[in-house]
């Protein structure tokens, strides 16, 4: 509301007024003038800088109204302190009212137009007697409260002048400025968040890899990602664009027949990939620790591209995880994903298997052929998963594939192109193959372009946060962790890494009684399996005790990254304690 109706106002200067008394002010007796000195003055005024400039601006249109009729303009701040003044007391004796750094909040000048709408939130007009100190009788006055953008109340505007020139519009016209202020912060909030919304849709458009498009009414492109100027042209912006079959396209409309935008995705986007399998995505990729946060940052940067590929890491840290997200953060990513086990490849199959075979070209072959993985992933990406374990002859045929780009299907005699992008994945060290002689050198060259290396659990600091979000992929996904399975998890030095946290979360979620997984649910090794290895460790020779000492702190430093704070932890030793153990074994990062 843009005024208050006359009961209500007498009610609420009769409350302030009982306010006056509690704060111990006295009607008759001498007005406080808390004033800011001009180091304080400057930083509340430098605050409130802009409200003041769009307080102004509106002020501007009314100054030869307030400079004629004996009224003064004052902002105030949320406080009650005035930080503008607009306009001169008629008046020799008021020349020092109301001036700029004074407080006029109801505590310091009693009763007052300032200091009820702070209080009220609400336009006031207070009229002569209606002020506590009876040396502002000479006034009539209205102030309006002023809120930001988001609601919050961030100062007032007040109209003052002796009361021989009271006028009740005062108080509309005080509302009407105050609701004028607020329009245009709340414009300027709005044009501020468009321009932060264009530049973050720019720059999301950019990092996302399938072509994207905004059209206008008249099809003409308006915007257009680096990946559709790839396509299109870096001229196409302001072309009429033909859309075709395939294409996604949502319409933008305020919901009238009128339509004012298209937002087009040159590529189908029902399914990840051709074949309909929804494969993983660098959403899928959790983790905070450095090493996954690097890991992520490269698959992001190398789904763009076309260069070849090795994702390095032991059996179970997640190299197919990336494989497939590098290939639906790609442009081939509604293309097939093929998945290739060059471990599980007979030596008599290596060539039907990579290259097809047609119709009739050997005992047993379906009747109709069939295509090879190669030409299967045609248009889209290959895996070549442990490709390290690949025989000697299946590399020579691979290496044939990558160089000459094409296949031919045993008994056929068709040529075949081929166009797809080559992921390596293997947990040996391919450099070191090569030098044993294991592995072909020119097709390690042929392979090696960017290099991945995903960290075993074991040197991993978000095993907990990983063990979290796996839980939620489980059939019980409300159990959590206590603070001793934590602990638990963290001290081990997981072998079969994260393919065995999930095994092991399994079961102990499986165990768990009620919400919460106990220390003594989370079980590494079964009893058949402890009985094998108590059997194994009679004939081992015991470790001494300084011996054990030191491979518990080895394995708790490494499962934390050198962390000493969390190391301790885990070995519930004080910090200190850890690095006089430290200094004893001579133990180094």
């Amino acid at each position: 509301m843009l005024s208050v109706n006359i009961l209500d106002q007498k009610e609420l200067i009769e409350q302030s007024w009982k306010r006056c008394h509690n704060f111990g002010l006295s009607s008759t007796g001498p007005i406080n003038d808390l004033l800011l000195t001009d180091k304080e003055l400057k930083e509340v005024i430098k605050e409130n800088e802009y409200m003041i400039k769009k307080t102004t601006s509106i002020l501007e249109k009314l100054y030869p109204t307030i400079h004629s009729s004996g009224l003064v303009t004052v902002i105030v701040d949320r406080n009650g302190t005035i930080i503008h003044k607009v306009g001169k007391w008629d008046i020799e004796e008021s020349l020092d009212y109301m001036s700029i750094g004074s407080n006029w909040s109801e505590k310091i000048k009693g009763t007052n137009a300032i200091g009820l709408a702070i209080y009220e939130k609400k336009p006031i007009i207070t009229h002569a007697e209606h002020h506590f100190y009876v040396k502002n009788h000479f006034l009539t006055c209205a102030a309006s409260p002023i809120y930001s953008p988001t609601g919050e109340f961030i100062g007032a505007i007040n109209i003052s002048a002796r009361k021989e020139l009271y006028h009740p519009f005062t108080i509309s016209l005080v509302s009407i400025v105050a609701e004028a202020v607020q329009n245009r912060l709340l414009l300027e909030h709005e044009n501020h968040e468009k321009l932060l919304a264009l530049k973050e849709i720019a720059l999301t458009t950019n990092l996302y890899t399938s072509p994207l498009l905004t059209l206008d009414h008249e099809k003409r492109i308006i915007r257009a990602n680096q990946t559709a100027r790839h396509f299109l042209g870096d001229d196409c912006i302001g072309k009429e664009f033909q859309a075709k079959h395939g294409h996604s396209i949502n319409v933008i409309s305020d919901g009238s027949n009128k339509v004012f935008r298209s937002v087009v995705s040159l590529h189908k986007t029902s399914k990840n990939n051709s074949q309909g399998i929804n494969l993983y995505t660098t959403s899928d990729i959790i983790g905070s620790c450095e090493k996954i946060v690097r890991v992520r940052k490269v698959v992001n940067k190398a789904a763009s591209s076309d260069y070849p590929l090795i994702i390095y890491g032991e059996s179970g840290t997640g190299k197919e995880l990336i494989a497939q997200s590098l290939h639906t953060a790609g442009p081939r990513k509604m293309k097939p994903f093929i998945a290739l086990n060059c471990s599980a490849i007979p030596e008599s199959l290596i060539e039907s298997e990579l290259f097809g075979y047609e119709r009739g070209a050997f005992t047993g072959a379906n009747r109709e052929g069939a295509p090879g993985k190669f030409e299967a992933a045609d248009g889209g990406t290959i895996l070549l998963d442990e490709i390290g374990d690949m025989p000697l002859r299946a590399q020579s045929t691979l290496l044939r594939v990558l160089q000459e780009k094409t296949v031919t299907r045993i008994g056929g005699d068709k040529v075949r192109p081929i166009d797809m992008r080559v992921i390596a994945s293997t947990n040996k060290n391919l450099h070191e193959e090569v030098q044993e002689g294991r592995f072909r050198e020119d097709l390690y060259y042929r392979l090696k372009g960017i290099f991945i290396t995903l960290p075993p659990l074991r040197n991993r600091t978000d095993i907990i946060e990983l063990a979290e979000h796996l839980i939620t992929k489980l059939d019980n996904p409300s159990v959590r962790l206590s603070e001793e399975a934590k602990q638990k998890l963290i001290a081990y030095h997981w072998p079969g890494n994260i393919r065995e946290l999930n095994s092991i979360l399994i079961q102990a979620s499986f165990f768990a009684e009620g919400n919460e997984i106990k220390g003594e649910d989370i079980q590494f090794v079964d009893e058949y399996e402890r009985q094998k290895n108590r059997k194994d460790s009679e004939v081992k020779t015991p470790l001494s005790l300084n011996n054990a000492e030191k491979d518990a702190i080895i394995k708790a430093l490494h499962s934390v990254e050198w962390n000493i704070s969390k190391a301790a932890n885990i070995l519930k030793i004080s910090r200190n304690t850890l690095y006089l153990k430290i200094k004893k074994y001579n133990l180094k990062r």
